[in-house]
Parts: C-alpha cells; structure tokens; sequence
C-alpha cells in the first residue's frame, strides 16, 4: 500500500540528494553559524506505516550519522551555543548540536551508548507529565496505532531514574518539551504561562536547575501558529534562557535565543546528507517545510 508517508518520504529522499548535490557550491556567510539537529524516536521498528509519520531514526543509521557528523563538525553542547556564536572564535569546522524532542526511553537505552561511543553532547527535552509514563504518550499517535504490533522499546517514556543516568554521562543536558505537549496553535496564553512554568518546576525540582535552562516547543513552527508571541513570552518569563522551534535553517549571532532553528534529522540521511545539511544547504528543504500541516496527522 502506497501512503502519504511513502511520498513524504519519497520527496525528502529527492530533498537530501539536491542537499548532497548543492553542499559544494554553499556560500559561507559572513556571520559564523551552527546548525542544530532535531531527532525524536531511536528504535528498530521495522515496517512503514502509511498513514503515520514514526519520527524514528533507527539505532544503525544513528550512529552513522553521528560518526559523519563528528568526522565533519564539532558536535557541542547546546548551552554552549549562544557564547560561541557571540564571541570572535571562527570554527575549524563546523558547530553541530544534536537535540532530541519527546522524551522517549530508547533515547537512553539506543542514542546514549552511541553519543558515549564518540563522544558526542546532547540534548533531550521532555514533556514532564509524561515521565513514567506506562502507556503510549497522547500526542504519539503512530504509537497509539501501533503499539500491538511494535514492542515498548519503541514508545514508552522515559523514566526520572533514567533521566538520572543520562545526565551521570556528562554529556546529555535535558531541557522542557512543556508540560502536557499542547499544539500551541490551540492555546490560550494562560496555557502557554502553565505550559512552560510547571514543566520548568518540575525539572528543576526533579533533576535540577541546570535541567530547566532551555525549551523546545512542541511542534515548534512559527509559520503555522505553533510558536505564537504570547507563547515566546512566556517561555521568558518562566526563566528559560534558551528555546527552540522547528524553523528551518541555521542559528547565528543575530538569532532570537528563544526562537532559535533547527533542522530534522531523517532516517532517509546518510553521511553526504547530514553533512549537506550541517553546512547550511538548505534549498531543497524550504520546498518540503511548505508541505507540512499544522499538526502531526
């Protein structure tokens, strides 16, 4: 069966390799920048949904992105990032975060032997009311769908002991993926004030306050109303000194720190497009962002 998923997928196979194609002939700007990967789900999964987008990027085709990536860039912190691209350093290579939106537990059992492996800083933001959580997390509808036919490696939620074990690394930093995963479209500006001060308490009481430093935004695009004023302000006022869309393109200097962009990381990549999209050759992708619809359907 031919899906809407295996022509989203066919069409960003067509995007990275114009990627690939056009990262030679990439103007460098004058500004220094860096770009920062979103991934999601790390799982061995199996099969393709038609229907349902799995935002999965098996444990294999992870690692070989990460060993591209560190072979290519320098793969730093995400705290880190605002000095950097303020102060006078010019890069030998290029700056690359790895940032992991949802929460789920295959982060810790699959992503962390791999970072660990090279090396490699990273971040993880949670939706705190769905710690421990022992079922499918409500915004996860591919998983709520599928959960008969995959094994719980591929959707349970992380648990705080887990959490635990991930910052002992040194190189995971966790930050607020809000509380609840509200589409951001659909609420009210009090929602946006709960959204992310309950999240930010929780963390810092939980793991922290270097845990309740930096936000990502569920769903995360300014265009399609998800990222709203009323929400960037509020993400301020709860004390965030960090949050992240899902706007394409690279941060610089002149970035709003609570807007910054990020760009997805897909299982389709192999190591010419992940390092296509880390130096900024971008063209193909601004075509397939148009596509996207205001909600995970």
């Amino acid at each position: 069966m031919i899906g809407r998923i295996h022509l989203k997928r066919a069409v960003k196979r067509t995007a990275g390799c114009l990627s690939a194609a056009g990262a030679p002939f990439v103007r460098r700007s004058g500004s220094v920048r860096a770009c920062i990967l979103v991934y999601h789900r790390i799982a061995e999964i199996g099969f393709i949904d038609p229907r349902r987008d799995d935002w999965n990027v098996p444990p294999g085709r992870f690692e070989r992105q990460v060993k591209a990536l560190s072979d290519f860039g320098q793969i730093v912190p995400l705290m880190e990032l605002p000095e950097k691209l303020r102060s006078d350093e010019t890069p030998s290579r290029p700056w690359i975060c790895l940032t992991f939106d949802d929460g789920f537990a295959n982060f810790y059992r699959h992503a962390v032997p791999i970072l660990t492996r090279y090396q490699a800083p990273a971040t993880l933001f949670v939706p705190t009311a769905a710690v421990e959580s022992s079922e499918p997390m409500p915004f996860d509808r591919w998983a709520l769908e599928n959960q008969s036919r995959v094994s719980q490696d591929t959707w349970r939620a992380i648990t705080w002991q887990e959490l635990e074990r991930c910052l002992d690394t040194d190189l995971v930093s966790i930050g607020s993926h809000s509380h609840q995963h509200l589409n951001g479209s659909r609420c009210q500006a009090q929602q946006y004030a709960e959204e992310a001060q309950q999240s930010r308490d929780i963390l810092a009481a939980r793991l922290g306050t270097e845990s309740a430093r930096s936000y990502a935004y569920p769903y995360g695009s300014r265009r399609l109303g998800q990222v709203t004023d009323s929400y960037v302000d509020a993400v301020r006022d709860a004390g965030y000194e960090m949050a992240l869309t899902t706007d394409l393109g690279l941060a610089d200097a002149d970035s709003g720190w609570l807007t910054l962009p990020r760009i997805e990381a897909h299982p389709l990549d192999g190591p010419s497009v992940v390092r296509a999209k880390a130096s900024g050759s971008l063209s193909p992708y601004f075509f397939t962002d148009r596509l996207r619809k205001s909600h995970r359907a």
